[in-house]
């Protein structure tokens, strides 16, 4: 497992990454770094092993969000936006002297991921733009709604009330396939016990989304040029398939995956 670096924005808030990367491929030196950006509350250790797929054939660049998992922020009281962790994304990659690369985005990763592509430096190239349960809609969401309210979050104490509480927090699609893969839903467990996911982060990231679902970006989005595949889960009941028939309509280079019986997760 790669070890995590640290970068350090102008503002003191540290963005930890991983890079995966096989040093067998032949393909690697030609196919352009691809850059994982994560969803709401999450950390990056969600993706739950596609990063170290995919880093077969090319080189991979995992991150948490600022304030979560291993990056920081100076104070979780601070504002977050999309705009700023788009910022963020774009900061590593220079950091890291990279010029062409491609950006895959889940759920929230989606949207930081729909920012940058509308406003990429011209120093840099993005190339291929993979978008997987984006919300770009004005999202309504009672279930996040009721959390956010909440004056604090009671996480569970151990991994066994980690494990219990799963099946009571999580769509049936997801639960039912933990249930089907023990190995994996262990391992769910145990990145929601063991990584850091502050409460307050959340809020910020939840105000974050809607604050940019409301703007007027949608009407910009026919200015993305770069291939973008968009994958969507028919049975999702966080964001709905709505949004990337959305995205599929305004975007004009698209290929659409609809994914029967998948949920958000």
């Amino acid at each position: 497992m790669p070890e995590t670096h640290f970068f350090e924005q102008q503002d003191g808030s540290k963005i930890a990454y991983k890079i995966f990367e096989s040093h067998e491929s032949k393909n690697m030196k030609n196919e352009p770094p691809l850059v994982f950006i994560i969803g709401l509350w999450s950390p990056k250790e969600f993706f739950m092993g596609l990063e170290e797929d995919l880093a077969k054939n090319r080189k991979v660049i995992l991150l948490d969000n600022r304030g979560i998992g291993e990056s920081s922020v100076i104070s979780s009281d601070d504002p977050i936006s999309i705009d700023l962790m788009a910022q963020d994304i774009i900061a590593l990659v220079k950091h890291l002297g990279i010029k062409r690369f491609n950006l895959l985005g889940w759920s929230m990763g989606g949207l930081i991921a729909t920012f940058i592509a509308l406003d990429v430096p011209s120093d840099l190239k993005l190339e291929k733009l993979v978008l997987i349960a984006c919300t770009v809609q004005p999202i309504v969401n009672p279930s996040f709604e009721t959390l956010y309210n909440l004056p604090e979050f009671d996480f569970p104490k151990s991994i066994q009330e980690q494990r219990d509480a799963i099946p009571k927090k999580f769509e049936k699609n997801c639960v039912d396939y933990l249930l089907e893969h023990p190995d994996k839903f262990d391992k769910f467990a145990e990145i929601m016990f063991n990584t850091r996911r502050p409460f307050e982060i959340f809020k910020r990231q939840w105000e974050a989304i809607k604050i940019a679902n409301n703007g007027n970006f949608v009407s910009k989005l026919s200015t993305i040029k770069v291939p973008t595949l968009l994958i969507h889960g028919e049975a999702d009941e966080s964001v709905s398939i709505e949004d990337s028939e959305l995205l599929d309509r305004e975007i004009p280079n698209t290929k659409f995956l609809r994914i029967p019986k998948a949920g958000h997760m």
